[in-house]
């Protein structure tokens, strides 16, 4: 331990400060890495019709109140995970805690109800949430949607 302060004593502060954003940016990445890349709007639902970039924003806004005429249900994943903070940063470029704003506030002016949170973050759960009622909407990273499924909007980082 000593030698490793002798040697850190003589290397200049901008050095150390260099190395300190790289072991950052290094433990940073895995958690990037394990990030889903594409998120798919779906449903169970096969006369829901697949939707623009603005429909999906407008339905994840709480603006849109019907699809093809047909009143829906929306879920989202739990309040603290990824999944949740990551579609909603690529979809409307908002974090959670800025989309619980909103909601919030949808909610208080009786303009919108907000999504369904589902229970666990596991998209059986989803499933079976959305297997209750046919008219039910949901999103799931694109590589664990059910064969079944009927996806509306594909949202990506790239949106």
């Amino acid at each position: 331990m000593e030698q490793l302060r002798q040697v850190v004593h003589h290397i200049p502060a901008r050095i150390i400060s260099l190395l300190l954003c790289a072991i950052a940016f290094g433990v940073s990445l895995p958690s990037h890495a394990l990030a889903a890349e594409q998120y798919a709007i779906f449903t169970l639902n096969d006369s829901f019709e697949k939707m623009s970039v603005l429909k999906a924003r407008k339905l994840y806004r709480g603006k849109a109140k019907s699809i093809n005429g047909q009143r829906f249900e929306l879920s989202d994943w739990p309040a603290n995970s990824s999944e949740r903070e990551e579609f909603y940063r690529y979809l409307l470029g908002k974090n959670t805690a800025q989309m619980n704003a909103h909601w919030a506030a949808l909610s208080f002016s009786g303009k919108a109800r907000p999504p369904k949170e589902i229970s666990q973050s596991e998209v059986q759960s989803l499933i079976e949430w959305m297997e209750e009622k046919p008219n039910r909407i949901g999103y799931a990273p694109i590589t664990s949607l059910p064969a079944n499924a009927n996806v509306l909007f594909v949202v990506s980082e790239d949106n």
